[in-house]
């Protein structure tokens, strides 16, 4: 455990491993213990290093956020702090808006990108799941809200696999007791994010990752974004929620592995339709297309 005292927030942060450094951003209302479940196997790889954002979890906000680059700034300074000029970059829902950002922003301190359930355009559907999260959060109780987001974000099949997932992933949520105050400046900062990918274009070399349950933030999204970003390679997870990194980590690590070290994918999960099995298929010898990001 470790803090780095910043202009505006006394940033939490852990580093596991040794390699390449990876820098994993959580997403809305969650701390850097989202990454519990996968953190081991990627510090076998690389140097990871686990942040809590601005005001959520164990860093403590000195002046609040109220945009994206408040929080990007945020990463920047603790790279400085760690003496790290580059390094790969992961972000999960909200995290990956911020990645965005970070990479528009700042293209010579990203090496590779990966964004995970996410989009870069707040449209209508998705300011209706913001507005009904912030009312949860606001108007019942901080389990509700936290069932709420974990019901949405969770596939059918991984609920009737684990009919208590929920119900462990509520207290878990409820012990670490991120402060709704701080969730809803969270909303305020996506609800105000100015992304625009033709004006800012994203030059890193990126993978996208979506799961095809994912009701927070429908595949669709990620879809037409990996359309906006040039060379993007894109991934639907099949049988997946808002989480695919922890729902289907047998299946997506490696591909993020491989991606990161070589900024290729498989040819299974270089497909629009990416199937675990069809994964499984094509390590055997079955043939499988082969589709890139990037193109309108």
């Amino acid at each position: 455990m470790a803090w780095a005292n910043l202009n505006d927030v006394r940033c939490y942060y852990e580093i596991l491993g040794q390699g390449p450094p990876l820098l994993l951003i959580p997403g809305l209302g969650v701390t850097s213990r989202i990454w519990e479940p996968i953190a081991p196997e990627l510090a076998e790889h690389f140097s990871v290093i686990l942040v809590d954002n601005r005001g959520v979890g164990r860093s403590k906000a000195l002046r609040h956020a109220t945009t994206l680059r408040d929080l990007t700034a945020d990463l920047v300074e603790l790279l400085d702090f760690l003496q790290i000029d580059r390094c790969h970059v992961m972000g999960l829902s909200l995290g990956g808006v911020i990645a965005q950002r970070l990479a528009a922003d700042h293209p010579n301190r990203l090496d590779r990108l990966v964004l995970a359930s996410c989009t870069d355009r707040f449209t209508p559907y998705l300011r209706h799941v913001a507005m009904l999260l912030g009312r949860s959060l606001w108007f019942q109780r901080a389990s509700t809200f936290a069932r709420t987001v974990e019901v949405l974000g969770s596939s059918p099949e991984a609920l009737d696999a684990s009919p208590n997932l929920v119900e462990e992933r509520v207290a878990a949520k409820c012990k670490e007791g991120v402060p709704a105050r701080a969730v809803g400046r969270q909303l305020r900062c996506l609800a105000c994010a100015d992304l625009d990918l033709e004006r800012d274009p994203i030059r890193a070399q990126t993978l996208i990752i979506a799961g095809e349950h994912d009701v927070l933030i429908p595949s669709c999204y990620a879809r037409r974004m990996s359309h906006r970003i040039a060379g993007s390679r894109f991934l639907l997870v099949r049988g997946a929620g808002h989480n695919p990194l922890v729902e289907q980590p047998e299946f997506v690590l490696p591909e993020i592995t491989h991606f990161l070290n070589t900024g290729r994918t498989s040819a299974a999960v270089s497909t629009h339709e990416a199937d675990p099995a069809v994964a499984s298929d094509a390590r055997r010898g079955f043939n499988s297309s082969v589709v890139s990001g990037g193109h309108r």
